[in-house]
């Protein structure tokens, strides 16, 4: 009986040693099988979500390239004593680029004293009273008239090309274009309002055929016009202008009274208009102002006889100086090109995978290489819509500029970040903490012991960070792999 008792109470152990290991598997596997949840790796860190500024940026490298220099001419005909400067020179306006030889300054003068005096003789002797009547020059008909009482003459010139047209040959024309064989000579009728006259074919070009007509008082310029053939085959339209229209100058003077109408035939001679503050006619004040450049340029000059030294206009690197010891420097030649040290361009080649979102007034940082220790700043200029491709590889021309300063020289090498967008105050992870599933862009949360994953909707993703729009709150821990 004994070992009876024995033998079940060992099957019972046995039992229940079975029915505990059983339910731990089973917790294991539904532990196991629970979505999302496990433990974390030693091999995975953490990040909190947080509010920041992320940006999308581009790179690209080239060279420093000066943004505004001045090209300097001799204002007169001298000869160069020493020349004081070199290129490259960074100068201050006034600094000495070279000496004037003293006897060709006194040459110069000697010259214009004369040129003032011959100018001063023919003012002299010049009758300055004007004309108080506009004459036509030419025989013909008044076709347009762009003059109007009060208004400068001078005015209406630069505004129209002439104070009146008038058609000089007593002809019209009419200019069409037609698919039909036509040639010079052809007889063709106009047709234009309620007029219907004969016309002869002046010209052709390539299907473009020009036709006159005689001219009559009551026939406008402008006016549209149809062409058609002896059989009344329409040829083509077009518009009636002058043949040889002359346009009437008037250089001086206010329009006082109009003394045409548009269609009135006139003589060479006739009166067109009448005019007030016709004091001085054109050739006087000509002179007046021949004289005047005179004047001052025999000032530039004296005050160089002073102080016979050619000097910066402004501050500046001296560049393409031209200048010789004892060489003579014709007028208006060039002496000497002075880059400005106030801004530059930085050129910079970028690759055509990172040239979209690149656009004038971007932000960006720039890195030389001379000084790689300190970064300064730029702003886009522009975006070269043309690209060059060097080993199968396009790349555009971003023109960036550069504040001036005292080490910066020419051909300088760079490199430049550019910003092409940003976020400020918005919610981001680090990137690698970004997850995609068939499409589906999820981050793994951790919550205590166990984690989950969740959807997100990006935003602006770089190399380093994402932008989380929808999906997680500040604070929230996230993996990262």
């Amino acid at each position: 009986m004994k070992k009876k008792r024995k033998t079940r109470k060992l099957l019972l152990i046995l039992l229940i040693l079975v029915l505990l290991l059983a339910a731990l598997a089973a917790a294991f596997i539904l532990n196991g099988k629970k979505k999302g949840s496990s433990a974390l790796p030693s091999n995975i860190t953490t990040e909190q979500a947080h509010i920041g500024t992320i940006r999308l940026t581009t790179e690209g490298s080239g060279f420093i390239e000066p943004a505004d220099d001045t090209l300097v001419s001799s204002d007169y005909t001298m000869k160069i004593d020493t020349v004081e400067a070199e290129n490259g020179d960074v100068v201050a306006a006034g600094d000495v680029i070279a000496t004037v030889d003293q006897d060709s300054l006194d040459d110069q003068i000697s010259l214009l004293e004369e040129q003032l005096s011959e100018i001063n003789t023919s003012i002299s002797g010049l009758d300055d009273s004007g004309s108080s009547s506009l004459t036509s020059p030419v025989t013909g008909r008044v076709k347009r008239i762009f003059a109007r009482p009060d208004e400068y003459l001078e005015d209406i010139v630069a505004d129209h090309g002439g104070v009146m047209e008038i058609s000089a040959d007593g002809k019209l024309k009419i200019v069409i274009k037609s698919d039909r064989t036509l040639k010079p000579g052809d007889e063709v009728t106009v047709s234009f309002l309620s007029y219907e006259v004969d016309g002869t074919i002046q010209s052709a070009d390539h299907g473009e055929y020009t036709i006159v007509i005689e001219d009559n008082s009551n026939y406008q310029v402008d006016t549209e016009a149809t062409v058609t053939d002896e059989n009344g085959v329409l040829l083509g339209t077009g518009y009636l202008a002058s043949n040889h229209p002359y346009l009437v100058d008037g250089t001086y003077g206010i329009v006082d009274e109009i003394n045409v109408d548009i269609g009135d035939h006139v003589d060479a001679g006739a009166t067109l208009l009448t005019r007030r503050s016709y004091t001085y006619n054109g050739t006087y004040l000509t002179l007046l102002e021949d004289r005047q450049k005179l004047m001052e340029k025999l000032q530039e000059l004296r005050t160089l006889q002073r102080s016979p030294r050619i000097t910066a206009v402004k501050d500046g690197i001296v560049s393409d100086l031209s200048l010789q010891d004892q060489t003579t420097v014709a007028e208006d030649s060039p002496m000497y090109r002075l880059i400005s040290t106030d801004r530059f361009w930085l050129k910079a080649e970028i690759d055509e995978l990172d040239i979209a979102g690149v656009a004038a007034g971007q932000s960006a940082s720039i890195v030389f290489d001379a000084f790689d220790t300190e970064t300064y700043e730029g702003t886009v200029e522009k975006v070269s819509a043309l690209g060059t491709n060097t080993g199968g590889v396009t790349r555009y021309t971003v023109t960036i500029a550069v504040p001036g300063m005292e080490k910066l020289k020419t051909s300088m090498s760079a490199t430049a970040t550019i910003v092409t967008d940003e976020r400020e105050n918005t919610l981001i992870v680090p990137v690698d903490a970004v997850q995609t599933d068939d499409g589906q862009n999820y981050v793994t949360v951790v919550e205590g012991e166990e984690q989950r994953a969740v959807p997100v909707t990006l935003g602006l993703v770089n190399n380093t960070e994402a932008e989380i729009l929808e999906g997680l709150s500040e604070g929230d821990t996230v993996t990262v792999v």
